[in-house]
């Protein structure tokens, strides 16, 4: 479902952790729509905002990232494989946790 002129901030999380993620594997948009099995197009619409992915395409993204889908939708996402044990997640889950007291905090402070 897209919304002609309005992306959601969960929108906006997703497509510059997809962009991020991505790049950093110097993979190309071409190339990516390539691998996850969708058209250019609609990679392109997705990464601009236009389109959202079904939770499929979400899932076979994650995959082909080597990451974990909800990596996607972090505010701050840690680099983290898939492969990588529990307590490697849970020291992520600990730092989103921290920045996002953290983040809180400030904004206490900013309307004090």
């Amino acid at each position: 479902m897209s919304y002609p002129g309005f992306m959601t901030h969960f929108q906006d999380v997703f497509i510059k952790n997809l962009r991020s993620f991505r790049g950093k594997r110097g993979i190309s948009q071409l190339k990516f729509s390539e691998l996850i099995d969708i058209s250019p197009n609609y990679l392109n619409a997705v990464e601009n905002g236009k389109n959202f992915p079904s939770p499929e395409v979400v899932q076979c993204i994650s995959d082909t990232l080597g990451i974990l889908p909800y990596q996607l939708f972090l505010e701050h996402p840690v680099e983290i494989a898939k492969s990588h044990t529990h307590e490697a997640l849970l020291q992520e889950l600990i730092l989103v946790k921290e920045r996002f007291v953290a983040e809180i905090d400030r904004l206490i402070q900013e309307l004090e």
